[in-house]
């Protein structure tokens, strides 16, 4: 069941945004129809088409009342269900019924003066996605009886809740409000997955983890089934103080090399780090070597790796459920609040992270030579800072190298001498009967 757990978080967060959302704008139309209709005179309304004989009659006219409305995903949802079971759909009635509402609104708008309104006729259609579009029409009768209440002069000649302003202003107002709720949705998501990633123990998530991806997880390589390099990586991580590595200490670790040009790492569930080929062709010794997996070490301590697949798992199923996989417009449009919304929860992991590469570091080596070097090399390659920098989930290499040297000064850390990876490689191989390598091979 465990492997239900997130999925579970992530459809009641959908289940219960859709209801609150769609109960706040039954209530503000609801509102709405109240004030307009307090502001129409009081007409004689019916649905048969016989003339009363108690008025005489001046004239007649044919007049209609449209509109188009929106059902919520939570009355959709219900609606789904009911399916299965048959019977009424309730979920539906109640929009059908403000619909109707708002048509006669339009209708009795478009029949100012007349006392009578007979022979009413509704039609609907399903436009799609949840929009239903109702029409009433009716005779309008113009008589010696004056209607009396009512301010029909405030409301507008061609229709009630018809929008007069320019379509580019509708378009930002309408914008802000969506990226708004979005980045609502997904803050409150990233709250809720962040508690359940902090309550998954080392063991279940391996267990789960094992059955997702057992090739990877579930039969746990031994030194046999690694390269010779991931067995070095694998070794330097196991001479730690296991005091230093923090709630980290429970995992098993394992090291896959990918041969990709990147240079980069990750932390995988179950304790599998990834290191790119890229990223060691760009380290020059140990303790730089030592930096990069203490900084993925530090996601483990943080939940990091957890909370980041569950975001991701909850921002799928929100784009499904809430805007549509074939709304690919409003699908990319509801990424960038996401990606607002992740930023700051990325770059304060990021730099959480790289907080433990000092602990790290200090607990192997008892200095920190070689713990911001590889981010100087990112930083050259990478070039100075651009708008993207802002947008991005790991805060600029140089801002990292800065904010690393900046720490170990304030704490008077002491700053020795690298060991050249060469050499440690050798050694490695020497503890363990090798033939020293002439050269590093990540294969």
């Amino acid at each position: 069941m465990e492997d239900l757990f997130l999925p579970g978080i992530a459809l009641t967060i959908l289940i219960g945004i859709a209801y609150i959302t769609g109960r706040l704008a039954d209530g503000a139309h609801e509102r709405t129809l109240k004030l307009d209709e307090a502001l129409l005179p009081h007409q004689y309304l019916d649905s048969g088409d016989a003339v009363p004989d108690n008025i005489t009659l001046r004239d007649s006219k044919l007049v209609t009342g449209k509109v188009v409305i929106a059902e919520d995903r939570f009355r959709n949802l219900l609606a789904r269900l009911r399916i299965f079971v048959g019977g009424r759909l309730a979920a539906h009635e109640a929009t059908v019924t403000r619909a109707k509402r708002e048509a006669i609104l339009r209708l009795r708008t478009n029949a100012k003066g007349a006392s009578h309104i007979i022979g009413l006729r509704f039609d609907s259609a399903e436009l799609g996605r949840g929009m239903i579009e109702v029409i009433v029409s009716g005779t309008a009768l113009y008589t010696d009886h004056r209607p009396t209440g009512g301010r029909p002069c405030a409301l507008p000649d061609d229709g009630v809740n018809i929008s007069h302003r320019n379509l580019l202003a509708e378009l930002a107002s309408g914008s802000v409000a969506f990226l708004l709720i979005c980045w609502g949705i997904y803050t409150a998501s990233g709250l809720a997955v962040e508690w359940a990633a902090d309550s998954i123990s080392v063991q279940d998530e391996v267990a789960i983890w094992s059955e997702l991806e057992p090739e990877l997880i579930g039969d746990h390589r031994v030194s046999s089934q690694r390269s010779v390099f991931e067995n070095y990586l694998v070794d330097l991580i196991n001479s730690i103080p296991k005091d230093a590595i923090g709630p980290a200490r429970d995992y098993d670790f394992d090291v896959l090399i990918i041969p990709d040009e990147s240079p980069n790492a990750a932390a995988l569930p179950g304790g599998l780090i990834l290191v790119n080929v890229g990223m060691l062709e760009l380290v020059e010794s140990e303790n730089e070597l030592l930096a990069i997996l203490g900084h993925e070490i530090g996601h483990y301590n943080g939940r990091d790796h957890l909370e980041g697949l569950g975001r991701e798992v909850v921002g799928v199923a929100l784009s499904a459920m809430l805007f549509q996989t074939d709304a690919v417009l409003t699908t990319w449009a509801a990424s960038w609040p996401k990606l607002l919304a992740d930023r700051d929860y990325s770059r304060s992991q990021e730099l959480d992270a790289d907080d433990w590469s000092i602990k790290i570091l200090m607990a192997k080596y008892g200095h920190v030579a070689g713990l911001s070097r590889t981010f100087e090399k990112l930083a050259t390659m990478q070039g100075d800072h651009s708008l993207m920098d802002y947008l991005s989930t790991h805060p600029h290499p140089m801002d990292r190298v800065k904010r690393l040297n900046d720490m170990a000064r304030e704490q008077e850390l002491p700053v020795g001498e690298t060991i050249s990876l060469q050499t440690a490689f050798d050694d490695f191989l020497k503890k363990f009967d090798e033939i020293p390598a002439q050269s590093l091979e990540f294969q």
